[in-house]
């Protein structure tokens, strides 16, 4: 009986610790469950940038090519030999200043030939008229003694015979005297004709002295002493240093916010120079891209260098006191929007984008401060209104 007892009392024993180990594993595993993470509630970790006021500069920028404002290639308008050259590439000139002389030594052979003419010709021209003005002075005194001798003849005084003898002899003195006047205006036209023919000949004395057409730089010198010059053949160029032109191309989608006297800026010797847009082609080059220039003139020339390359760029909008955020937190469309983080989830927010810089937009919508998603590696696909999410650290 006592035996029998005792294996009721540890089976009981036994019951008692199994039920208990039951109990405390089914409590284990309820606490395990409840501490386990719900499925498809799970933060969503993302990246945001904070909304902020300030200023937003759209620019554009493009690679512009310096250029004198004048250049021009000197060259000879006649063929002739190269006496001396008085410049060499980089010497400053004046406008005015001697560049090239030529040989002229036919040309003043031909003024001289001409100048011997004309002194022949006056003297021919001078002794004429000595022979006119005598042969006037004859007309006259014949002139009175044909009308004597016809009044005496009248009287019966002298034979007619005589007296229209002495007329006859008064006609051929006229006649001598109007043929040496005649003789004497077409020797003064003929020194005239002369003088001009001089006076061309001296005025292409210019051709064999070659000079600056403004003030400049020597760039080019392609000739020297001995040289052939011939017509048209370029000898020396020259160009303007104190005037310069940024010359770029403007593709054409961006004609339509580029206007003449936008602000551009451009680096020279390490500082930042403003200038304004002077110059827009009227029409398109064969690039299909419009010619732009930019003025530069004064002390902002002199580091600069006539064919270097320099980038610029042009303001094309200034936005001020707006909100900014990265390009990167727009979802773009038909009607942009951002989302925000509010209290452990995101909200879809509409906006009015005003201008992106490329890097920067400026908007209207949201209040300074504002959290605001930044797009991720995987895209906006991934996001939904209204879903948890975590701010990465």
């Amino acid at each position: 009986m006592t035996n029998k007892k005792l294996r009721i009392l540890v089976i009981v024993i036994v019951i008692i610790v199994l039920v208990a180990g039951a109990v405390a594993l089914i409590k284990k595993k309820k606490n395990k469950l409840a501490n386990a993470p719900v499925y498809g509630l799970s933060p969503t970790i993302v990246h945001v940038a904070e909304a902020k006021a300030g200023d937003l500069d759209i620019d554009l920028s493009y690679l512009a090519v310096v250029e004198s404002f004048q250049k021009a290639d000197i060259s000879s308008r006649v063929a002739a030999s190269v006496v001396s050259v008085a410049v060499n590439e980089g010497d400053r000139v004046n406008a005015g200043d001697l560049l090239v002389s030529l040989n002229a030594k036919d040309l003043f052979a031909d003024i001289d030939s001409i100048s011997a003419q004309i002194a022949q010709t006056e003297a021919e021209l001078a002794a004429n008229h000595s022979t006119a003005v005598a042969l006037g002075k004859s007309a006259k005194f014949w002139d009175r003694e044909a009308g004597r001798d016809m009044a005496l003849a009248e009287d019966g005084a002298i034979a007619e015979a005589q007296a229209e003898a002495t007329v006859n002899r008064a006609d051929e003195i006229a006649g001598q005297r109007d043929a040496a006047n005649r003789k004497s205006t077409a020797i003064s036209r003929t020194v005239d004709v002369l003088v001009h023919k001089k006076i061309q000949l001296e005025a292409q004395l210019d051709y064999y002295q070659l000079v600056a057409p403004f003030n400049g730089v020597v760039t080019r010198r392609m000739v020297d002493p001995g040289s052939l010059a011939s017509s048209g053949k370029p000898l020396i160029t020259v160009e303007e240093k104190d005037r310069l032109i940024l010359a770029f191309d403007v593709p054409q989608p961006d004609l339509a916010r580029i206007v003449k006297g936008l602000p551009v800026f451009f680096s020279m010797d390490g500082q930042t120079k403003t200038a304004s847009l002077s110059h827009m082609y009227p029409s398109l080059k064969e690039s299909r891209m419009l010619r732009a220039e930019v003025f530069i003139e004064g002390p902002d020339t002199s580091a600069l260098i006539i064919g270097e390359y320099v980038p610029v760029t042009i303001r094309i909008k200034n936005i001020k006191d707006k909100i900014l955020l990265p390009a990167e937190c727009i979802v773009l469309g038909e009607n942009p929007y951002v989302y925000l983080v509010q209290e452990g989830h995101i909200r879809h927010h509409a906006i009015t984008i005003l201008g992106n810089n490329g890097k920067i937009t400026a908007i209207d919508g949201i209040d300074p401060g504002s959290q605001v998603v930044v797009n991720t590696f995987l895209g906006w696909a991934r996001l939904a209104d209204g879903m948890p999410v975590e701010v990465a650290e």
